[in-house]
């Protein structure tokens, strides 16, 4: 989350600064519209050429490095997700054998008294 709002930030910010360096030319010289430059600004513009004119600045992160332990070496990462995917698709099955076993368990109770 917090990630995401840093370059919500960083991105707004690039925007504002693109918005305050644009100059919108007019179509009709003799008409110029609501939001167009002003001819100040018209004049003293120049055309600029190349594939970067603002361009984006990566923000480098601070690598943290980390002795790598024996439980690090020996943890099997495929075979933990393939057991927790078992593990999220069995649930509906699992409860079901539950309260089967649950009903069988009591009918078993119950030939024992008689």
């Amino acid at each position: 989350m917090i990630l995401r709002f840093t370059i919500t930030q960083l991105n707004k910010k690039r925007l504002e600064e693109y918005k305050a360096k644009l100059i919108l030319f007019p179509r009709k010289n003799s008409k110029p519209k609501h939001g167009d430059s002003p001819a100040a600004d018209l004049a003293t513009a120049t055309q600029h050429k190349g594939s970067v004119i603002m361009p984006i600045e990566k923000v480098e992160k601070a690598v943290e490095m980390v002795a790598v332990t024996d439980e690090m070496k020996n943890f099997g990462a495929y075979r933990k997700l393939r057991v927790e995917r078992m593990n999220v698709r069995q649930v509906g099955p699992r409860i079901l054998k539950a309260i089967k076993a649950e009903k069988d368990a009591e009918e078993a109770a119950k030939l024992a008294k008689l």
